[in-house]
């Protein structure tokens, strides 16, 4: 029987394609625009067929049965939100990186998959009061995906050392007459089987002092707003984009409330965390390795989405999918 096909769009370094391929698909070709992430990419994926290019300027794509799009949030984010309400009569579609979701509905119709899957995240539910979430859904359904339910989960809750809450959205043609897809039962937690996993199950073995693979800058302005570091036997606070604010590295003293939005550093060993140290808390390979500045690294291993989650997210549809395709064939 062959395996199940799978076109990615947006597709960063490669965390949700790392989560679909271990539950069995083949991904066959994938895009996106930065050549920083590109270069994630092709090494964890080197056989794949990889456009790095605007994907306004693809015009064909090859046909799945898999379509997975993680198209940029910039303009979903709270932060991005809150700078829009100091803007008067702004334009919806000032920002083109809110829309790229039409790629991915242009995609659809090129692509033609059985099954597709979205990651963003959660500010895309309430951002211009549901505008967003709205037009998606209604441009699915258009194409035969009707019965998608946003699914708003945490990572730590699937087996990722980090808090990291995102939007997924999945679903199968209606033409296969399949169930709409539900979300995956955690595996960590309170709601889980196993405890979460910390900071020093994941990178305590890890160099103490990586030089030249953290920023080392001071600590200004809106870093020291809140806290920064949790303690070894926590998980880490979300890895985010921006070198600047990663989390801090748990070793030393922690931080200290002084006031209201006011923080403090105490001790002497107080570092940000490595991007490498980022990549394994998101769950990629130890092997990735990106050809970019070391901001750049860390802009592309904070927007991965954790490999482990989307393997959690995708590996019921794909067993679905597999049988059915496994009885037709």
């Amino acid at each position: 029987m062959r395996k199940i096909t799978a076109v990615s769009l947006f597709s960063g370094c490669g965390g949700f394609d790392w989560g679909v391929a271990q539950n069995g698909a083949d991904v066959i070709w994938a895009n996106d625009i930065s050549p920083a992430a590109a270069s994630g990419y092709k090494s964890l994926f080197p056989k794949v067929d990889f456009v790095n290019k605007d994907i306004h300027n693809i015009k064909d794509f090859p046909q799945a049965d898999i379509l997975i799009g993680c198209y940029p949030c910039t303009g979903f984010s709270g932060a991005a939100r809150r700078r829009w309400k100091n803007l008067h009569n702004r334009d919806l579609y000032a920002n083109d990186k809110n829309f790229l979701f039409k790629e991915f509905l242009r995609a659809i119709d090129i692509v033609k998959p059985k099954l597709i899957f979205i990651e963003n995240v959660r500010g895309m539910l309430s951002a211009e009061k549901g505008f967003f979430i709205k037009e998606q859904l209604e441009g699915l359904s258009h194409r035969g995906f009707q019965n998608i339910t946003p699914m708003l989960l945490n990572a730590v809750d699937y087996g990722v050392p980090q808090i990291r809450y995102r939007i997924f959205m999945g679903g199968f043609h209606n033409s296969l007459q399949l169930p709409s897809i539900s979300e995956p039962i955690p595996t960590h937690g309170p709601r889980g089987g196993s405890p979460h996993k910390t900071l020093q199950n994941t990178i305590g073995t890890m160099e103490e002092w990586p030089v030249g693979e953290f920023l080392d800058k001071p600590f200004h302005g809106h870093f020291l707003t809140r806290n920064r570091k949790k303690k070894w036997d926590e998980p880490s606070f979300t890895i985010v984009a921006d070198g600047h604010h990663v989390p801090l590295h748990p070793s030393g003293e922690p931080m200290v409330y002084e006031a209201k939005d006011k923080w403090a550093l105490k001790g002497d060993i107080n570092r940000r965390l490595s991007w490498r140290e980022c990549a394994r808390i998101q769950g990629l390979p130890d092997h990735i390795e990106i050809d970019a500045s070391l901001l750049s690294k860390y802009k592309v291993v904070g927007n991965s989405v954790p490999p482990e989650l989307a393997r959690k997210v995708t590996e019921v549809p794909l067993q679905i999918l597999s049988n059915l395709l496994r009885k037709t064939s």
